[in-house]
């Protein structure tokens, strides 16, 4: 795991990272270390009197947090530990446990929603752009969009085998076709 520096994460940055369950999978034992490592430093960092001491505290900690936030990714772990500690959830009144770190999970989870929503949006205004794009080079032979007499013809009622084009209208349809060229 890169240690990089959580001022500069965003959120938009951590959607981009390694999901926490896909980690778990690939290295349970090193992403397990890293979660309880942040979730220790974010302890020892902010003074509470009644904290995470434990390590059973923290291993319970850590399980839940994975358990109820599966989407999150290890980026977003640090960005919301870093954010824990510069209070941005709001103070703790020296008390940090459980409840507290998924209540911060929480607020960070609502906070990360509508950048999400963007991205997605992006990605599906570049999906239907790219389709668009694929689309142009495909113009069929006999595009319906262009040809009246086949644009009659219902598509369930050609794979049935009924109102296909007779002889005389593909030999019509071909002539148009060759004086468009023209």
């Amino acid at each position: 795991m890169q240690e990089l520096d959580v001022s500069r994460l965003t959120v938009a940055a951590c959607f981009e990272g390694t999901n926490v369950k896909t980690a778990l999978i690939v290295n349970e034992s090193a992403t397990r270390a890293a979660l309880v490592g942040m979730i220790s430093r974010c302890v020892d960092f902010i003074d509470a009197n009644k904290t995470l001491n434990e390590p059973a505290h923290i291993a319970l900690t850590v399980n839940e947090l994975v358990q109820q936030f599966p989407a999150f990714t290890l980026e977003d772990w640090r960005l919301c530990l870093y954010m824990m500690a510069k209070e941005s959830f709001g103070p703790y009144y020296e008390r940090l446990k459980l409840a507290q770190f998924v209540d911060c999970f929480t607020k960070y989870d609502q906070l990360k929603q509508p950048v999400i929503q963007t991205i997605r949006e992006n990605e599906r205004k570049d999906a239907e752009r790219m389709q668009a794009e694929a689309m142009r080079h495909l113009r069929p032979e006999y595009a319906t969009e262009v040809n009246p007499i086949a644009s009659r013809v219902h598509p369930a009622d050609w794979m049935a085998g009924e109102n296909r084009l007779t002889y005389t209208e593909r030999q019509e349809m071909e002539n148009r076709q060759k004086q468009s060229n023209k």
